[in-house]
């Protein structure tokens, strides 16, 4: 017998019963939302995790999502796509409405090629409550978030991911959000990446990090609690130094702590 919550159990079994007999296409991240779904389905019914690689992710997050895929035997295919065109990397205000539209695109070609049924993606009911134009361009594509409509929690997704033995990842976070002034350029957004993995490395940061790119001004946002790592003489000397060797002009501390 499941020792889980009723509630939770009940949900769960909702999902189970809503995948089955379907062909399945999951938008696949590789995230703990996304790999929740795609598992269950995968356990229930034909699926194919799809992950799309716009270039917006390292190589090293594609990778751990291809390898988390093959850990718990979730069928996964990756479509690498050139998503760094002319509009996309000057329009800011609708990049994630956008991009979604983009890969909602490439998830259609793949179901209609290959017969499935629906697409459903990650999206969980949290999810629902904050800014997200990218969920706004899934619902218009018809992309179904089960998740989301049967009330999972992301309290709810952490018990179900112990239960059935998924581990819970880091999150990791679309590096074109990194980029406040245009554009989105394959440069710009490997220089935050570099000066983000730069500074956990070396300063052991484990929680919030994001080094924001604007108009070539490192803006680095750190949590009020780990912030005592990097603010002494010596760390904001090589931190300053290291980051204008990757390309920065200058490099600023948000005050305003996450």
């Amino acid at each position: 017998m499941i020792n889980m919550e009723k509630g939770l159990l009940e949900k769960y079994t909702s999902l189970k019963e809503f995948l089955n007999n379907k062909k399945v296409i999951v938008a696949y991240s590789g995230g703990v939302d996304s790999t929740l779904v795609s598992k269950i389905a995968s356990d229930n019914t034909k699926t194919l995790a799809v992950t799309i690689d716009n270039g917006f992710f390292s190589e090293n997050i594609i990778k751990k999502a291809e390898n988390r895929a093959k850990k718990y035997n979730i069928p996964q295919k990756t479509i690498k796509i050139d998503y760094l065109d002319e509009i996309t990397s000057k329009d800011l205000k609708n990049r994630c409405y956008n991009c979604k539209k983009r890969i909602a695109e490439e998830l259609r070609k793949i179901k209609n090629e290959f017969n499935y049924d629906i697409i459903v993606d990650g999206t969980i009911y949290n999810d629902t409550f904050e800014d997200r134009p990218g969920i706004k361009a899934f619902h218009e594509e018809n992309i179904i978030s089960p998740l989301s409509d049967l009330k999972f929690s992301k309290s709810d997704i952490f018990e179900l991911s112990n239960y059935l033995k998924i581990d819970i990842p880091k999150k990791d976070t679309c590096m074109a959000t990194r980029i406040l002034s245009p554009p989105i350029s394959e440069e710009n957004m490997n220089k935050s990446n570099l000066a983000e993995e730069f500074i956990k490395s070396n300063f052991h940061i484990e929680s919030y990090l994001r080094v924001r790119y604007l108009e070539n001004i490192a803006i680095i946002e750190i949590t009020k609690e780990e912030s005592a790592k990097i603010i002494d003489n010596d760390s904001i000397e090589r931190i300053d130094t290291e980051l204008k060797k990757i390309g920065f002009e200058k490099v600023v501390l948000d005050l305003k702590f996450k």
